[in-house]
């Protein structure tokens, strides 16, 4: 197994600092990663099975702690958006424009707005990529029912043709 890399003492005297105020939960996750460490010497593998989080994650955090101190714990860097095309913002302005003609009745057609969006961008998209916008801004497909929710089977079968005649 790899030596630990030493936590500097400036480190720990930020970390005893950073404990003494409240946190949120993921903020004491990444605090108990190092404290842990520091405090109690654990191993990674031990400290990732204690807290339920994969091994890399608290090497992760205790890398990024050494590195950039109490940032590491208050900022949650991973996630996101990073490979969208537009901003939700930006979505909705788009779709705006085929929410009015859905609201005044006409179809709105996944052709049209993939084109229209194509032309906006400058860049070829799948199709997919746009019943994903349409999904993260709350469309759904509208399909008529294929009958009432009210209606009753006896009265429809008495008035099918022919149905009242005796045989």
């Amino acid at each position: 197994m790899r030596p630990s890399t030493p936590i500097p003492a400036y480190r720990l005297i930020e970390l005893n600092e950073f404990r003494k105020k409240k946190w949120p939960g993921h903020e004491f996750q990444r605090f108990l990663c190092i404290w842990l460490r520091s405090e109690h010497k654990l191993s990674t593998s031990e400290i990732a099975r204690t807290l339920g989080l994969n091994v890399n994650t608290v090497r992760f955090t205790q890398k990024d702690f050494i590195d950039n101190g109490l940032s590491a714990l208050t900022e949650m860097k991973r996630g996101g958006r990073k490979r969208c095309l537009m901003s939700l913002e930006d979505e909705a302005s788009f779709l705006s424009h085929y929410e009015k003609k859905a609201v005044d009745g006409e179809v709105v057609v996944i052709n049209e707005i993939k084109a229209a969006l194509e032309e906006y961008l400058g860049c070829p998209i799948h199709k997919t990529t746009v019943y994903r916008i349409l999904y993260r801004h709350g469309w759904r497909k509208l399909v008529p029912r294929p009958s009432h929710p009210k209606r009753n089977e006896q009265e429809g079968y008495c008035f099918k043709k022919g149905a009242l005649r005796k045989g």
